[in-house]
């Protein structure tokens, strides 16, 4: 595959924008990369042919899905590829993989997403179960039990901006399913066709963004499933992922014509853009989904070649 400069890119999406970069973001590390970061061993064979239909995949992951960080800022990577949640310490080296929610095995671990204590969120995709961690990355409770038809095959998560409402999509049934913090049902969100099989979630002023990963479009709604209005980027027609930095009250999204992430304000001005499309350490051949961490790290999820790739701004080194 023929890959062009990183600074081509760049130049080209910033080109079809029409301005000047305002903030420039640098690679920093890669999960699942054979220069990066992985487990301290190399990964069971018969999950990854189960999965893929394809042999070996020696750098820890196989099919990552989703990403978040904790109030420790250890890195949580959802893998259905794996059937676990590995969560690495790049603080102090340190690495776990969880293979089961409390007595319960993982299938195909999906969403993820944290609150403000460090709490997380996980949903499994192949069952329907909703689970939550602890502030100190143990274990808690089953939030939604597994097979119980309050969710079919939920993959993004997100939680509204005072913690209290977690927002799970539900594609198979074509709706965003509002629980409560005992996984009882608040609401349901309904979907119009042009957002199916929704792939991401962001809570923005109060609003539920999702993204329809069928056609790439990025409808808003209130809380109560209004729809408001769509998100739309000038210089991106078909958003693959996105993703909202709330401490900064800017949006990263991924533009698959150049295989980029560009960085928006609220109100749609474009502050810049970084990656590159290839298959080095520090390139994506598809960006599947995107996670920003409080510290403003931008996590790129390339699930068909198992690997996560994190950059970060001139404030980190």
């Amino acid at each position: 595959m023929r890959t062009l400069s990183a600074a081509l890119v760049v130049a080209a999406a910033i080109a079809v924008a029409q301005i000047p970069p305002t903030v420039e973001f640098h690679h920093l590390y890669t999960f699942g990369s054979k220069l990066g970061i992985h487990p301290p061993r190399v990964i069971n064979k018969k999950p990854l042919l189960a999965a893929l239909g394809q042999g070996d995949a020696p750098y820890g992951l196989v099919f990552p899905v989703g990403v978040a960080t904790d109030a420790k800022h250890r890195v949580w990577i959802t893998d259905s590829g794996t059937a676990s949640v590995h969560v690495f310490n790049q603080e102090t080296g340190a690495y776990r993989e969880f293979k089961r929610a409390g007595e319960v095995p993982w299938q195909q671990p999906s969403g993820i997403a944290a609150d403000a204590q460090g709490r997380m969120f996980i949903a499994d995709a192949a069952t329907g179960g909703l689970y939550a961690w602890d502030e100190f990355g143990e274990y808690d409770r089953v939030v939604v039990k597994p097979s119980s038809h309050t969710l079919t095959g939920p993959t993004a998560v997100a939680l509204s901006e005072n913690g209290k409402t977690i927002f799970v999509a539900d594609p198979p049934k074509n709706v965003i399913v509002a629980l409560n913090r005992e996984g009882e049902v608040d609401s349901t969100i309904k979907l119009p066709p042009e957002l199916a099989d929704a792939s991401a979630i962001s809570v923005i002023a109060n609003q539920v963004c999702v993204l329809g990963g069928r056609e790439h479009r990025v409808g808003v709604f209130s809380p109560a499933g209004f729809q408001r209005s769509e998100m739309k980027w000038e210089s991106i027609q078909f958003p693959t992922a996105f993703a909202y930095d709330a401490p900064r009250h800017r949006i990263v999204v991924a533009n698959p014509r150049w295989m980029i992430v560009e960085i928006y304000t609220e109100d749609g001005q474009n502050l810049g853009a970084f990656g590159q499309l290839g298959s080095g350490v520090d390139q994506a051949l598809r960006i599947n989904s995107l996670y920003v961490d409080p510290q403003g790290l931008v996590y790129l999820v390339d699930s068909q070649h198992g690997k996560v790739v994190v950059f970060g701004d001139s404030e980190h080194h």
